[in-house]
């Protein structure tokens, strides 16, 4: 049996564009449950013990959707011993569910995931369990390249948090200076176009005239030479704003990134840590005035400034700082500032 173009036009279009729906896969649930006369289709898609089912059901367009674990009580659907590709009938299982259906497993990277069609009555034809195992192999296909699209959106999530809570940002332009990605930093900076804009074209434009002609230059002279040295560009001083221009050089496994020569990393104001004290007390096992005062230390640099900035006496800044030499086994102010400003507590 082969698939129909109607098939091929009608279910593996949608099945090949579902990852980009919320919930995913919505539209190609509602048109395989009608395609095959179900009462649902459902898909499982899990990665180890956590797991996203979605279904359509007969008589709503609503897509069901809930987090769920591959091994809940008493679900009769022996899912991690079923075999990949295999039409089962649930029939076929040790204690089957009042109701007839049909499932079938695929996977890709490290995500499984298990379709599922279901009938009140067992009115399925043999046509229908093989055009579900026809399917499976573009489930499979579908899935791979999800499970490459949530890990890239899942490093991005986190990645652009710790660098936006650093100040720093990110955007990948073309030798032209026109802006192929951005992180959620460049973004907000190029909404806000005080600093930094995206012209109609997605080219970037710094606001002044002069910071525009020296990011220009800058850009044009890193893409020439895939091994020149980076260019630092000032685009403003109130806020501060500040560039540098590296060089994006080809990956030998993944290959060259259309339309991305250079890559401009952005260094601006970072926010407010209002969690860095107590971070640090974790960090150091600090009572909460000396983590307090540790962190107006490494913000101000001084012992003198630090207690001015908490109302202290110059005696009890001393005493403090003394018990944070001892606690993170430094000795100087300088490193002691030093140890503080790079613990993860900045980005609290």
């Amino acid at each position: 049996m082969q698939i129909s173009p109607t098939d091929e036009r009608e279910l593996l279009t949608v099945l090949h564009e579902g990852m980009h729906e919320r919930p995913v896969w919505g539209e190609f649930l509602r048109r395989l449950r009608r395609r095959v006369g179900g009462a649902s289709a459902t898909l499982l898609i899990v990665r180890g013990e956590a797991g996203l089912e979605s279904a359509a059901r007969i008589n709503t367009r609503d897509i069901d959707s809930r987090a769920r674990s591959v091994n809940e009580p008493d679900d009769p659907i022996p899912y991690g011993s079923l075999r990949p590709q295999r039409i089962y009938a649930f029939s076929e299982f040790q204690a089957p569910p009042p109701y007839a259906g049909r499932i079938v497993r695929a996977g890709a990277e490290d995500l499984d995931a298990w379709l599922t069609i279901t009938s009140q009555d067992d009115d399925f034809t043999p046509s229908d369990a093989a055009f579900l195992g026809m399917v499976a192999p573009h489930l499979a296909i579908a899935l791979r390249n999800y499970a490459m699209v949530e890990r890239d959106r899942l490093q991005r999530r986190v990645g652009d948090w710790a660098l936006g809570r650093l100040g720093r940002g990110w955007l990948a332009l073309s030798a032209g200076g026109r802006i192929a990605a951005a992180d959620d930093l460049a973004e907000k900076l190029l909404r806000d176009g005080r600093q930094l804009r995206r012209s109609a074209e997605r080219r970037l434009l710094a606001a002044s005239p002069a910071a525009h002609q020296r990011l220009m230059q800058a850009i044009e002279a890193v893409a020439a030479e895939p091994t020149a040295a980076a260019r630092a560009v000032r685009v403003s001083d109130t806020p501060q704003l500040e560039l540098l221009i590296t060089p994006i050089a080809p990956d030998e496994a993944d290959g060259p990134i259309i339309g991305a020569a250079v890559a401009a990393h952005i260094q601006a104001p970072p926010p407010a840590a209002e969690d860095a004290a107590e971070a640090l007390g974790q960090l150091f096992d600090l009572s909460p005035a000396i983590a307090r005062f540790a962190w107006a230390l490494g913000r101000h640099g001084g012992i003198a400034e630090a207690a001015e900035d908490l109302g202290l006496t110059i005696e009890t800044a001393r005493f403090y700082s003394k018990t944070l030499y001892a606690k993170l086994g430094v000795s100087g102010q300088a490193e002691l500032a030093r140890r503080i400003l790079t613990s993860p507590a900045v980005l609290a």
